[in-house]
Parts: C-alpha cells; structure tokens; sequence
C-alpha cells in the first residue's frame, strides 16, 4: 500500500486552513447600536447593562454591572427610575458642569 506524499498532505492542510479562514472573514460585522450609533471603544455598552432587553436600564441592572446608586440618580434626567439609551448615552460624554 502506497503513503499518501508529503507534499500533497502539505498543500491539503494549507487549503484546508486557506477555506477556514476566508469563511471566518466572511462573517458578518454586528451591527450598530440602536438610534445609528456605534458603541465607542472602551465606553460601556447599553445593550450590555440592558439584561432583560426591555430598552431601558433599571437601578437593578445598573448596579449589577458595578454602578452605583448616585450616578444612575444623576442621569435619570426625567426621573423614572430607569435609564433610557439617551440618558445612558451621558456616561460616556464629559461632564459640562463647572
């Protein structure tokens, strides 16, 4: 019984690995974040402290990703206990009080 060339293994394993890695590329991007805005590097991302996915962010789900009680107080502009992407959106600009 005759082995299979070493060459032809080579160039086997090399196109297997070419096609894994092309469909690996071929992959969709994700897309932005709701309202057309792509989460910026490093800030923190709405839909990350959104668990239940119900579009805003209550003091519960702020706290369970390390927030504290007074910052979400501070930008709860309207004052209904919750977070909308707006309002989120104030924690990654600088602050513009004196």
């Amino acid at each position: 019984m005759k082995s299979i060339h070493p060459h032809f293994l080579t160039l086997t394993l090399a196109g297997l690995l070419s096609a894994a890695s092309a469909s690996a590329l071929a992959q969709p991007m994700p897309e932005a974040a709701p309202g057309g805005a792509a989460p910026t590097a490093g800030a923190p991302s709405f839909m990350n402290f959104d668990s239940n996915g119900d579009g805003k962010i209550s003091l519960e789900e702020f706290k369970a990703q390390g927030g504290g009680g007074q910052l979400f107080a501070e930008i709860d502009a309207n004052q209904d206990k919750s977070l909308s992407n707006d309002e989120f959106s104030k924690l990654s600009k600088p602050s513009t009080k004196p």
